[in-house]
């Protein structure tokens, strides 16, 4: 999207990626990998190709629907609305947010495969798994059908469709199929969440209101442990909140200001109903603050709270290649 590469930081600070670029040369490295992984068939030339498939044109490559290599075959297996589990609501357009928070989000991204064997998390299986995924954004118009909220009601839809999703999976007869688990869960806007780490209980994750915190948004990288946990993290979270400046004239902070706070936001418009993400409003300031973590997610246990990891740090957790 395009404020994936706008700079909120204005500091003249040297950039990370350019320290990098100084010690070693990503393409030298990937030069060298590809080497060692080519294996395919031979060219007429008599080298090897990298890949052992038919490619498909770039001409054949466009539309709305993904074309691929006639050795291949794709299908279709958790979208957007979709039951986390058989049984579940049946997805409809625009969606409740009750119905949404038993659904597939919206905007998948980053995933993690966790095999299942009895029940439990088990290395090196393939049929049969626990996936957890990253929805990291849905504008407006996808999700609402509409380019802003009109109503609370509105910002719930929006606020379900973010976060994250755990369902459990099966393969059979080459198909593989969502089933009735007690795994499956919603981690989404308002499921409450705890801190742990050097910043848990710290007065800049206080607000005066003394609200629990609540909530993941724009999951975009991730990782697991080998403990089995599924990590998720926040990118992007400056854009869902605004200001309404209603009762109070919000003017951002140096430390805002770095974060890429605005009064208008990615234009979610949830400030406008939700008064959490406003950040005009005094008796949730700080809440910002509680966005922009790593969180830490048992994918085995729906009863367990998500933590936000604070020894991890607090940026905009990018899964991006170097250049």
């Amino acid at each position: 999207m395009s404020h994936d590469d706008q700079i909120s930081n204005k500091s003249a600070n040297r950039p990370f990626a350019e320290r990098l670029e100084t010690h070693i040369s990503r393409r030298k490295v990937l030069a060298g990998g590809l080497g060692l992984a080519a294996g395919g068939k031979k060219r007429p030339n008599g080298k090897k190709s990298l890949m052992d498939f038919t490619p498909v044109s770039v001409a054949e490559g466009t539309g709305p629907w993904p074309t691929i290599s006639d050795d291949y075959q794709f299908e279709v297996l958790i979208p957007w609305g979709e039951p986390l589990k058989p049984g579940g609501p049946a997805f409809s357009y625009p969606p409740t947010p009750a119905d949404q928070a038993k659904q597939i989000g919206i905007g998948h991204d980053n995933m993690t495969f966790f095999p299942v064997r009895q029940g439990k998390f088990a290395r090196g299986g393939n049929t049969h798994a626990v996936l957890a995924i990253n929805h990291e954004f849905g504008r407006n118009n996808h999700v609402l059908d509409k380019s802003a909220p009109e109503s609370l009601e509105d910002v719930r839809v929006s606020q379900h469709a973010h976060g994250v999703s755990v369902v459990e999976l099966k393969k059979n007869k080459g198909k593989w199929n969502t089933v009735n688990s007690s795994h499956a869960r919603r981690i989404h806007v308002n499921t409450p969440v705890t801190f742990s780490g050097p910043a848990a209980g710290h007065t800049l994750l206080q607000t005066a209101n003394g609200n629990t915190p609540r909530g993941t948004v724009n999951n975009c990288s991730n990782g697991y442990t080998p403990w089995g946990t599924y990590l998720t993290c926040e990118e992007n979270f400056n854009g869902y909140f605004g200001a309404t400046n209603n009762e109070n004239t919000w003017v951002a902070s140096e430390a805002q200001q770095r974060y890429g706070f605005s009064e208008s936001g990615f234009g979610y418009g949830w400030e406008k109903f939700d008064r959490r993400f406003d950040l005009s409003d005094l008796d949730y300031a700080n809440e910002e603050n509680r966005f922009g973590w790593v969180i830490e997610i048992d994918p085995f246990d729906a009863m367990q709270t998500p933590v936000k990891r604070t020894a991890l740090g607090r940026i905009k957790h990018e899964g991006k290649r170097l250049r």
